[in-house]
């Protein structure tokens, strides 16, 4: 084979192989196109209300020292659990001690006082009613000589002088009894001359007072715990920030000395936007999530909304926003205080809905439209739509359970057209 032969060969070789590689390459006639579809399957389809939140206790409270002096004792450490009333630190004031033992002895002294002044007066009540009885005692006598003197008088058996002298001491007994008399009435009231009664109590009452202040501080000396929880934190050393206040380092009156929150369950607190807050209600589902413990999704519900609107947190914005608070329907080993959540408010929750991607709906003037997969072939069909989030909408009428459907409508797409499928996994109804 001379050389121009040899050409002819190559060139019909490379020829044919150019029409192999534009047949093997070339795109699909115009009557079929290869596109991903979705197989129509129950589903639960929810929209969701993202939002961010932080993981709290739902009842912490700071335990503060209600009084100075010096550490004495520290009973427990961050961790421990506590019950209502137990004891978690000591404080030791002299002062303190000095004032309370000094007013209890005021309080028992004024207290005796009362009965000293109450005996008292009763002896003094006693002189006083022996004086009116003496009195009374006194104006019987003349009565009673004034009264035999008149008969005797009468027949003419003493002179007028002795009768007129018998009205006299009866008048003058009369008027004594009369004093005395009012002498006990003037001395209920003012103690019979004596120390007052009620002056003593008045003290007494004072003293009372005083002691209870002074032992109510004395009590402080003792700091117990509000309520039965979780020791959270203890009190840093005033010279050490990364040690806890040891026994023998001042405490001042006020200062925080613990927190301790309520029980072992969590809320997750989240701020939502006032144009958001007319989507969500009492009892809302709700999916936490969070960096802070990965592949975990625990579930909640709404137990909060806060009556009011606060300003956002964020300095760059006016929007005003609604505290509400996440019970969590189930806890984790791994949640702290203070963590930061993810939260999704499911506002919609349909079980057993059949949906669509949102990408399949072709609107075509008032109606809305997908293409059927049937017999491998596309079929543009009428549906009524439901509910719809970002990704998908509910089909409420024109597909049943088992079809598929072209996931992506495409312009090329046309009825009858031949449908080349690229499966993929049925839509979860997540967004």
């Amino acid at each position: 084979m001379n050389k121009k032969s040899r050409i002819i060969v190559i060139a019909a070789v490379v020829a044919i192989l150019l029409v192999g590689l534009a047949l093997a390459f070339r795109p699909h006639t115009s009557n079929s196109v290869a596109v991903k579809t979705v197989k129509i399957e129950p589903t639960t389809f929810v929209v969701k209300l993202p939002e961010n939140g932080t993981v709290m206790h739902p009842h912490m409270e700071t335990i503060p020292a209600l009084v100075g002096g010096n550490l004495a004792t520290l009973d427990v450490k961050a961790g421990n659990r506590v019950r209502a009333g137990e004891v978690l630190a000591t404080i030791e004031n002299p002062s303190l001690d000095a004032n309370a033992a000094g007013a209890l002895a005021d309080y028992q002294s004024s207290v005796a006082n009362v009965k000293t002044a109450a005996i008292q007066e009763r002896n003094a009540r006693v002189q006083y009613q022996a004086g009116v009885d003496t009195a009374r005692s006194s104006l019987d006598e003349a009565r009673r000589v004034l009264k035999a003197d008149e008969t005797l008088y009468a027949d003419k058996a003493i002179p007028r002088s002795q009768l007129d002298a018998d009205r006299a001491k009866e008048e003058q007994a009369k008027v004594a009894y009369d004093q005395s008399v009012e002498q006990l009435k003037l001395g209920a009231v003012t103690g019979y001359g004596t120390s007052s009664v009620q002056a003593a109590k008045a003290q007494a009452l004072k003293s009372r007072i005083l002691n209870d202040q002074a032992q109510q501080q004395l009590g402080f000396e003792r700091i117990v715990a509000p309520f039965d929880g979780v020791i959270q934190s203890v009190a840093a050393r005033p010279t050490d920030a990364n040690r806890t206040i040891l026994p023998g380092d001042a405490v001042t009156a006020g200062q925080a000395m613990f927190t301790i929150a309520e029980g072992s369950a969590y809320v997750v607190q989240a701020q939502v936007d006032e144009q958001d807050v007319h989507a969500i209600k009492l009892g809302m589902p709700v999916n936490v999530t969070s960096e802070d413990f990965p592949n975990v999704t625990l579930r909640g519900h709404i137990a909060r909304i806060s009556p009011i609107a606060t300003r956002s947190t964020d300095a760059g914005s006016t929007a005003r926003e609604v505290l509400t608070t996440v019970a969590l329907d189930e806890s984790n080993p791994v949640l702290r205080d203070g963590m930061t959540a993810n939260v999704d408010i499911l506002t919609t929750s349909i079980p057993h809905a059949l949906v669509v991607p949102t990408a399949a709906i072709v609107r075509v003037k008032k109606q809305t439209k997908v293409w059927l997969v049937r017999n491998g072939k596309a079929h543009e069909v009428t549906v009524v739509l439901g509910k719809s989030n970002d990704v998908q909408s509910v089909v409420r009428s024109g597909l049943t359970e088992g079809e598929s459907v072209v996931a992506k409508a495409l312009p090329s797409i046309h009825e009858g057209m031949r449908i080349l499928p690229i499966p993929q996994s049925s839509p979860s109804g997540t967004p």
